[in-house]
């Protein structure tokens, strides 16, 4: 299936309608249940969907390694906008903490976007192919972004908190996985920098996930009132990230062609 880049993101996302985590009022308990079993579906369709990499060609596999990076980098400046959005508290401190070690915490070098980039350049990825975003992710990102502008923070915590700190960090974890069983990642291990994935795949990013699943639950006691408004968002994230997904291996995964 292709997406032309001429449709809305509302128009992409349509095509993909979030499924309602549950139906009927929400309390706190209820919504960490319904949060935690999308989860575990996602984790399963990750695993499904990542099942592929070790198979693929080491041009196709640079070319999915590749795609990631724009979710990183978009997810950083979403992230400060969440931020500045969300009044002053726990939660508002805590993911100011995650965006300051995003960034490097005042080094440029140790910005997560460049320690990808690093990883991406010791596989073989040229320069030039990191600026080779999917006109079809694109469209998404960027949708996500203009949504996460005009909704409540409360829809933003959903869709870029628990969405960024928490889902992307299971699929990166079962993306590691299928992804060391390549065997050109086997056969280059010790010149392949990993540092990256040190980072979002061990103890720092599993208690950042801790963290900020604490931090929210703090938030909802505080503001039962907005948990629909947290669950529309998270069932929005969930969606745009496994299309997000479904885009890269239709355009990267066996019998595609490059991405241009």
């Amino acid at each position: 299936m292709s997406l032309q880049t001429s449709l809305a993101v509302s128009d992409v996302l349509s095509l993909f309608p979030a499924k309602p985590m549950r139906s009927g009022p929400w309390d706190r308990q209820t919504f960490w249940q319904s949060a935690d079993q999308a989860k575990e579906a996602t984790e399963a369709l990750a695993a499904q969907k990542m099942t592929v990499l070790p198979h693929l060609s080491i041009e196709a596999l640079r070319q999915v390694c590749t795609q990631y990076r724009f979710f990183t980098i978009d997810y950083i400046s979403d992230l400060a906008l969440l931020v500045a959005k969300l009044p002053f508290g726990g939660l508002r401190s805590l993911l100011s903490e995650i965006l300051a070690e995003e960034l490097g915490e005042g080094d440029a070098n140790k910005a997560h976007p460049e320690i990808y980039d690093r990883f991406l350049a010791s596989i073989g990825v040229e320069p030039e192919q990191t600026k080779r975003c999917l006109p079809a992710n694109q469209v998404i990102l960027g949708g996500l972004t203009q949504e996460l502008s005009d909704q409540s923070h409360a829809f933003g915590v959903g869709l870029r908190g628990m969405g960024g700190e928490c889902l992307c960090q299971t699929y990166l974890s079962v993306m590691f996985e299928h992804l060391c069983d390549h065997p050109y990642m086997r056969e280059h291990a010790h010149d392949i920098d990993w540092e990256f994935w040190t980072i979002h795949t061990g103890e720092q990013d599993i208690r950042h996930a801790e963290l900020t699943r604490q931090a929210i639950d703090d938030y909802i006691v505080q503001n039962p009132g907005e948990l629909p408004e947290l669950a529309r968002g998270y069932e929005r994230s969930i969606t745009a990230w496994n299309l997000f997904w479904e885009n890269i291996f239709d355009a990267c995964g066996p019998a595609s062609r490059p991405v241009s």
